[in-house]
């Protein structure tokens, strides 16, 4: 297993210098405001941050998107979503990307409650924003998907909350978009041995449900969007997750874009990495577009 680890390292290093590659070649959207590296948690850790993204041109308050950055929960911070972001607030969104340690320094359990404790500090102070709390989205990818789904379950479960010893937030989630998502870690080779790595163990622990959201998931889940691609190398775990919500009677929606970008299959996460291309964009526009037929209208009665 420390070989496994160690080459995961090594590949997420790799993949740090690509994106930082495409992050250098990329211009990001105009007109936003951001406010970085607001610490949910006052500890100087750099898993404890997050970033509040919105238009410049705002004009009452913003339907909320909260985004979980992906990267095998062992690698990345927000940054990397940080273009994927401004777009998705250029649609006419606040946008809250957050931070949370990673794995090795932690592991997944306390991956959730960082998770829950940046929620606690948005219920407490997205109010300091223009922020519509009556309208709060959630949206992950790859890793931070399966945290995205983890946590729409743990949400509504009480004895979850207990069991991780978390608090959900003041707000609730009106509709969950999940961008290439890791589902059940156990069933795909991809993924099968990363449970291990996550929960420390060889042997199973209370924790090793969360790994396999259908163990978790229950009826009354938020709508559910789900993005994947051709050249999506868990694509069929994103299939797997419409089968659970399928099967829970929770509305959803599995968008699978099988265009060609140069010849060549759309990646695993491509919306997130590109959401400037054309099959970037319309996965975003589709995503907040989404979001949007799920916004609550007040009454003017």
């Amino acid at each position: 297993m420390d070989i496994i680890r160690s080459l995961l390292k090594l590949n997420w290093k790799a993949v740090g210098k690509s994106d930082q590659k495409r992050i250098d070649s990329q211009t990001p959207t105009a007109g936003i405001r951001q406010i970085i590296d607001i610490p949910y948690i006052d500890d100087n850790e750099k898993g404890h941050l997050l970033d509040i993204y919105y238009p410049e041109e705002t004009a009452g308050k913003l339907p909320v998107i909260i985004d979980i950055h992906g990267g095998g929960w062992m690698y990345g911070y927000k940054e990397i979503n940080k273009y994927y972001c401004l777009k998705l607030a250029s649609k006419g969104f606040l946008v809250a990307s957050i931070n949370y340690r990673l794995v090795d320094d932690v592991l997944f359990p306390d991956q959730v409650k960082d998770v829950f404790s940046a929620l606690g500090w948005l219920s407490d102070h997205l109010a300091d924003y223009p922020a519509d709390t009556e309208n709060v989205f959630l949206t992950g990818d790859s890793a931070g998907g399966h945290l995205s789904c983890v946590t729409s379950a743990v949400c509504m479960n009480k004895k979850l909350q207990l069991e991780l010893g978390v608090t959900p937030p003041a707000f609730s989630f009106n509709a969950v978009a999940v961008v290439s998502p890791a589902v059940n870690l156990y069933a795909d080779p991809v993924t099968n041995l990363m449970p291990r790595i996550l929960l420390g163990s060889k042997e199973k622990t209370a924790f090793s449900k969360y790994l396999d959201f259908g163990q978790i998931a229950s009826e009354g889940l938020a709508p559910f969007i789900i993005i994947t691609s051709s050249g999506d190398f868990i694509r069929k775990q994103s299939y797997e997750l419409k089968e659970i919500l399928d099967r829970l009677s929770v509305r959803n929606h599995l968008s699978d874009y099988v265009v060609l970008l140069g010849g060549k299959k759309l990646p695993h996460v491509f919306s997130v990495t590109d959401p400037y291309s054309g099959p970037g964009e319309r996965a975003v526009t589709e995503v907040t577009d989404f979001f949007k037929s799920n916004v609550k209208v007040k009454s003017t009665t």
